[in-house]
């Protein structure tokens, strides 16, 4: 059941991060031609400002979830590193627990917000209106998200079934430097 739900996690952080990369690649070519524009035709491109912003909150709580794919999350290891091994593999997935927890208190707050500003259909001046509605709802689902992949992996290193490197040695993710 754990490793049924494990792989639907992934599943799901897969596909928010194509979401996010998505996003990104909007706001690379959006911000070109933004410059381009400022460059030949001495203005910006109208709107394009209010679109970037949001999704720039896309990239941000769409990719979340792809971080714990990556083991990218940043985390200081100093601790867990001077303990033997169970105590060390215990406190971990104590603080993937608290991880979630915070994610929790996070997305709570966010998801009345999301719910308030779906039901006012919320939107931004700028250039012209811009709906903000439906970015609130992303973040709200992906801090939500971020809470159960946190939750899951703190389960699954307390049942050993996520592989910690041995105590005394860097824990560094992918193109990450632990800091110790």
């Amino acid at each position: 059941m754990l490793a049924r739900l494990n792989r639907l996690s992934d599943g799901i952080a897969r596909i928010t991060s194509w979401l996010a990369l998505g996003f990104l690649a909007f706001m690379m070519v959006g911000i070109t031609v933004d410059v381009v524009a400022r460059a030949t035709l001495g203005r910006s491109v109208p709107g394009l400002f209010e679109v970037t912003e949001m999704s720039m909150v896309m990239v941000v709580f769409m990719g979340l979830g792809a971080t714990l794919l990556d083991d990218g999350h940043i985390r200081v290891t100093m601790m867990t590193d001077a303990l033997p091994g169970p105590y060390s593999r215990s406190c971990t997935a104590l603080a993937w627990f608290f991880a979630a927890l915070t994610f929790l208190l996070l997305a709570w707050p966010a998801t009345q917000e999301a719910v308030y500003s779906f039901s006012i259909r919320e939107f931004r001046w700028g250039y012209f209106q811009v709906p903000v509605w439906w970015a609130k709802i992303a973040v709200a689902a992906g801090l939500w998200f971020a809470a159960l992949q946190a939750a899951l992996h703190s389960l699954r290193i307390a049942l050993k079934q996520v592989e910690l490197p041995p105590t005394g040695t860097a824990r560094a993710g992918k193109g990450e430097t632990a800091l110790h």
